[in-house]
């Protein structure tokens, strides 16, 4: 069909709803807008900042909140509240008796009497200085604790002596002419200059409920007992013991009827090589001179002088005596063997003469 016969047909009206239309649905082509646009959006205007409200007025002696003493929470306390509350809940522990330990020997001491001291008033009063003359806010004041080194050294250096144990010297007994011997024992007691350092710490720490001292060890006079000697003047024989082990047997002469050798417990308190003999001051004696060393001399080349007047243990030129009743008291060796002896026994040597 033609287009001026569909232009006749539709007519003016219709062409213009036409042209409408497509003018809406024609892509690329704005329809027109004939409402008033909006106006820009305006962000909402920020909140206005706050000024913190001021902390609480303290009262006149009382501690600031989130303020506690060694630990303890005090605040709001008096300085007398807050007295009574670190004294219970810190220092109370603290001045209990520490408990102190020497080997198995127990003993406590005061803690004051021993020096230690806690100064709670400066710690109060640093306390009260937060929220005034300190910013307020949660801390912790620490008590200042010191302990008198001097104190402590003197109260340790007395206890210890209740609790120390004496060194025992070793000491010899005779049972049926046989040595006893009891041992020596070491001593024990408290170190005093490791032991202040050790002890001053804790009494302010008290991490456990005893604390073991250190030890010193004493040694007795006697450490020990070396040779002994026995002789026995019935059997004319003379043992050497090394403590109450015999070592060995010697047959020796003893005092005749009238210069018996004396019974009794003594020792070697003198020993001379080659010795010069001196006579005695005894009738026996009178007239007779000293006699150098060498041969012929009636001590042989050893002397063993005991505690016994005048008797010793020596070596003899005349033989045949040994194994009778022959000298003025003195037991007689033979030679050799006495100066066998004489390298295995010293002064102090114990000789028992039975």
């Amino acid at each position: 069909m033609g287009s001026g016969r569909i232009a006749r047909q539709w007519g003016p009206a219709r062409w213009m709803a036409l042209v409408a239309v497509a003018a809406c649905a024609a892509p690329g082509v704005a329809a027109a807008d004939t409402t008033t646009p909006a106006p820009p959006a305006v962000p909402p205007a920020s909140p206005a900042p706050q000024t913190p409200a001021p902390p609480p007025v303290l009262r006149a002696g009382v501690i600031a909140p989130g303020v506690s003493i060694a630990g303890v929470d005090v605040s709001g306390d008096t300085a007398q509240g807050a007295r009574a509350a670190v004294l219970a809940g810190a220092l109370a522990p603290k001045l209990n008796r520490l408990v102190l330990d020497l080997n198995g020997r127990r003993f406590g001491i005061d803690p004051r009497a021993a020096g230690y001291s806690a100064d709670l008033d400066q710690a109060i009063r640093t306390a009260l200085t937060y929220g005034r003359a300190k910013p307020a806010r949660r801390v912790n004041v620490p008590l200042a604790e010191k302990v008198d080194r001097n104190r402590l050294r003197a109260l340790l250096d007395l206890k210890a002596k209740d609790v120390a144990l004496v060194p025992v010297d070793a000491t010899v007994s005779f049972r049926n002419a046989k040595p006893f011997v009891r041992q020596a024992r070491l001593g024990e007691t408290v170190d005093l200059d490791r032991a202040v350092d050790l002890v001053a710490g804790a009494l302010v720490t008290r991490r456990h409920p005893a604390y073991p001292l250190p030890i010193h060890r004493v040694r007795p006079a006697v450490g020990s007992i070396g040779s002994i000697v026995v002789v026995n003047r019935e059997t004319l024989r003379l043992s050497l013991y090394s403590g109450d082990r015999l070592v060995r047997t010697f047959p020796v002469a003893t005092g005749m009827a009238s210069f018996p050798t004396p019974r009794g417990q003594f020792s070697i308190v003198n020993m001379q090589r080659n010795p010069t003999w001196l006579p005695p001051n005894s009738s026996w004696a009178k007239g007779l001179g000293p006699v150098p060393p060498g041969p012929g001399n009636p001590l042989g080349t050893r002397w063993m002088g005991t505690s016994a007047p005048a008797v010793g243990i020596h070596g003899t030129p005349a033989s045949s005596s040994i194994g009778t009743h022959a000298s003025h008291g003195c037991i007689r060796m033979y030679i050799h063997d006495a100066e066998w002896l004489f390298n295995r026994v010293q002064v102090g040597t114990p000789v028992l003469i039975v």
